[in-house]
């Protein structure tokens, strides 16, 4: 039985070796079917291959698209902030309070208390690179209703007084700036506009046109101005002169400028008291004014101003004013105070001078430094909340310094006032 099934096994393991050799296909046949083979595969993975590598450009389309839209909208919202840029709003509102000895010396009714809510509202409006249009907004809302306007028979007064009280809140002031590319810096329309450091020559609003170029690189300008009296129903002429203000060397600031004068005439600035009809400066005025530190954090600034106002033509000697046609102010600033820093510190001192006509129209701090008087200020500024500033100031001084008429009397006043300014 075991040799039978050896001998199977024999026989069986030959037919197996015969039926190979005779049915093999030979060594190139082999190679030929493996290189198809491998070309087959190549192929169909290069099929694969461009099939993903079209997916990939589909999805590389999608993106770029998408990062076109994302830089257009970049593009829009550049262009939308550069649009909103061209309007820019800004100003304070103010909450004062003031206690002082001669409300009832006040002429103007509606200034016999300067408790009061105020709006300063200014607005810039970019035309192009080079010119940028300005309007200006003033409201008064004075506490107590006992201050309301009165006319000169009583009762309320006229629109036209309201206005020139800038009590309605109506644009007040609209001019145009100009900074061309040579330099030269133009204001032309209604504006607050000031000569002297200190707003000793000048500090109103007025009507007119102003050109200033540089002289040196440190910003030193000269140039002229040309303006006329504005908002006021007591005044109403024209001056114009040149002007030199900037540093003229490493720690000192000039305000020089010249007016010529026009309306009145030197002898006779006043017409039976009706400003309208003539100007109280006479012909000619100027101011020299200056600022430097003395030390550190302290800045001295002093105006000195003259006219050739003489209101003692054909006056009695015993009646002759002395030193009415000139003006001297002198301030003392330790330090400065940032809005948009909380704490910062100033304090400031000052004397003033203000000779009855010895100025334009200067500029009175809302009824603190009064003109025709002589006195001193002293007070401070603090910051106790972010771009809100507190300040208070104390003022005594003595006014009506030069009588028009034998019968007027000079006057001691005392002032303190307090006022937090909300800026925006």
């Amino acid at each position: 039985m075991t040799k039978q099934k050896i001998a199977a096994a024999v026989m069986m393991s030959l037919a197996m070796s015969l039926s190979g050799t005779v049915f093999a296909a030979p060594a190139d046949t082999v190679a030929e079917g493996d290189l198809a083979a491998r070309i087959a595969a190549i192929e169909k993975q290069q099929q694969q291959l461009t099939k993903q590598l079209d997916a990939l450009k589909k999805e590389n389309r999608k993106l770029r698209k998408k990062a076109t839209g994302v830089d257009s909208n970049k593009e829009a919202i550049a262009d939308l902030k550069k649009e909103q840029e061209r309007v820019k709003l800004h100003g304070f509102v103010r909450t004062q309070w003031e206690g002082r000895n001669d409300s009832k010396a006040e002429p103007w009714v509606n200034e016999k208390t300067n408790n009061r809510f105020h709006l300063n509202l200014e607005g810039d409006l970019k035309v192009n690179e080079n010119w940028t249009g300005h309007f200006q907004i003033e409201t008064n809302n004075r506490y107590a209703r006992s201050t309301d306007y009165t006319g000169p028979n009583g009762g309320h007064s006229t629109n036209q007084n309201k206005i020139n009280d800038k009590d309605w809140g109506t644009v007040q002031r609209v001019w145009l700036t100009g900074k061309l590319p040579n330099g030269l810096e133009v204001n032309v329309g209604r504006r607050w506009a000031f000569l002297g450091q200190q707003f000793s020559l000048l500090g109103a609003t007025v009507n007119g046109i102003d050109a200033t170029m540089p002289i040196n690189k440190s910003g030193l300008r000269a140039g002229a101005f040309y303006y006329n009296m504005a908002e006021y129903d007591n005044a109403d002429f024209s001056f114009w002169g040149p002007m030199v203000k900037g540093p003229v060397a490493k720690n000192l600031d000039v305000f020089l400028a010249y007016a010529r004068v026009g309306g009145g005439d030197k002898e006779t600035p006043y017409v039976a008291g009706d400003y309208s009809h003539g100007n109280w400066t006479g012909k000619n005025a100027f101011v020299l004014s200056a600022a430097t530190n003395i030390a550190r954090n302290l800045r001295l600034t002093a105006d000195y101003v003259r006219t050739d106002a003489d209101i003692n033509a054909g006056r009695p000697d015993w009646n002759r004013v002395d030193k009415s046609n000139q003006s001297f102010l002198a301030r003392l600033d330790y330090k400065w105070t940032n809005p948009d820093v909380v704490g910062s510190f100033a304090a400031f001192a000052g004397y003033h001078y203000v000779g009855r006509n010895g100025f334009i129209m200067s500029d009175e701090n809302d009824g603190a430094i009064k003109q025709n008087s002589r006195g001193w200020s002293i007070g401070f500024r603090y910051v106790p909340w972010k771009r809100i500033v507190w300040e208070t100031k104390y003022v005594i001084s003595t006014n009506n310094m030069h009588q028009w008429n034998s019968w007027d009397e000079s006057y001691n006043r005392r002032l303190l006032r307090t006022q937090l300014d909300f800026i925006f």
